[in-house]
């Protein structure tokens, strides 16, 4: 079991490949299709080799890549897992999936020494990616949360909550003093405004999608629109997405960014040819995203993925087993270091190879601990379109009225609706 174990294509070719790559199992050995995203670097072809040769011939993974893109992505499982596609044995999912795909029944429940084994050491925040009224419908495979990187030539000592941030940034001069963020009208936005939400300790939908909005979304929307409106941010706020904000931070264009821990790594190797990005990986502070209350620990927003198990598949029992295999310790260890993944297990992060690579990961597990889930609903997909509709463009946010339409969507889209 998973303990004891070591590009891009459209959709419609996705979905053709996965059909023809269920031929052949005629003979003893089961081939489990394995749809998802292929690391950069490598890491799952290789877990799913060495996975299939210690099978002792039970099975073989086969690997097929899906589109580069989390809604193209979603479209393609979403359509087959809804015809009942029994070509679909092990899926790499969002962690945003869970609560959709479970509540319509398209996941195996994990129960037993599956889930025991699936959970094992898991930290708190990935082990409720993966968990749906209470109940396990995936395995956590990777994990993210974002941190505060800053410039420690440029400030001192980095701030604890986001007003003082914005204070510390007015005093340096204009360009050297923005706050990178990710604006743009996507997803990258709406984990900042739930990481507000969360670090003000509200939230935005409960378990049945219902608004439960308050005086900690209207302080969030406050603060976005605050940010915005500084004169310390990048003329292109608005159409940021993480690696805008990257690229700016290394050229030396802002004292504070707020970002996924690969851009660590990005900036070490861009140092090696930029004497300007050398500079400021050089002075490359990281700290706690900041909260919204002093004294109160900012909670941010997980990511990562998971493996599900669709229910239609050939064989879900030995494709959870598969499963196992390609996240136990060993590929959480390669992804982190070679894929720049975080790892689920806590263990993991006292590893001296992935200390190296990561000076921080006391930071990100700290702040995985106590990470958050963003709105956990099956209707997800539509929460999200209503938050970004409702909050964008940041510089003209009026808080109080976007969060009452805000409000509103949310409360047509829990009935049933569409706003």
């Amino acid at each position: 079991m998973r303990r004891a174990g070591p590009g891009a294509i459209a959709v419609a070719a996705a979905a053709a490949a996965i059909v023809a790559g269920c031929g052949g199992d005629s003979g003893g050995t089961v081939t489990l299709n394995y749809v998802g995203p292929l690391d950069p670097g490598g890491t799952n072809v290789a877990a799913a080799k060495e996975c299939s040769e210690q099978s002792g011939g039970r099975y073989r993974i086969a690997m097929f890549p899906v589109a580069n893109s989390a809604d193209a992505t979603r479209e393609l499982f979403v359509r087959r897992l809804a015809a009942g596609d029994e070509n679909m044995d092990i899926i790499n999912m969002d962690t945003i999936y869970t609560p959709e795909f479970a509540e319509a029944g398209w996941l195996r429940e994990l129960t037993g020494e599956e889930k025991e084994d699936a959970l094992e050491d898991v930290l708190e925040g990935p082990a409720q990616s993966v968990t749906w009224k209470d109940k396990v419908y995936g395995i956590p495979t990777n994990t993210n949360v974002q941190l505060l990187w800053y410039r420690k030539d440029l400030v001192p000592e980095p701030p604890e909550t986001w007003d003082e941030m914005i204070e510390m940034a007015k005093k340096l001069p204009p360009g050297q003093g923005n706050i990178l963020e990710q604006g743009q009208k996507y997803e990258g936005y709406v984990v900042w405004f739930n990481n507000l939400v969360a670090s003000a300790g509200g939230e935005i939908v409960n378990a049945e999608g219902e608004p439960v909005l308050d005086d900690t979304a209207v302080k969030a929307a406050t603060i976005i629109r605050d940010v915005a409106r500084s004169g310390r941010v990048d003329a292109s706020l608005s159409t940021a997405q993480e690696d805008q904000a990257r690229l700016a931070f290394e050229n030396d264009r802002g004292a504070f960014m707020l970002n996924w821990p690969y851009v660590y790594a990005a900036a070490r190797a861009d140092a090696e040819t930029s004497e300007v990005t050398k500079k400021v990986f050089e002075n490359m502070g990281y700290a706690r995203w900041p909260t919204v209350n002093k004294g109160e620990p900012s909670r941010v927003s997980i990511g990562g993925a998971n493996l599900g198990i669709p229910k239609t598949g050939k064989n879900p029992k030995l494709a959870t087993e598969a499963a196992l295999c390609m996240t136990g310790e060993k590929w959480q260890k390669q992804e982190a270091i070679k894929e720049g993944l975080p790892p689920v297990m806590n263990r993991v992060y006292d590893d001296a190879e992935v200390r190296k690579v990561y000076p921080f990961a006391d930071l990100l597990r700290e702040q995985l601990k106590d990470s958050v889930v963003r709105p956990p609903t099956p209707s997800y997909s539509d929460v999200t379109l209503a938050i970004q509709d409702s909050l964008h463009p940041p510089a003209s946010i009026n808080p109080e009225e976007a969060i009452d339409t805000l409000r509103d969507r949310l409360k047509i889209l829990a009935d049933g609706g569409m706003y």
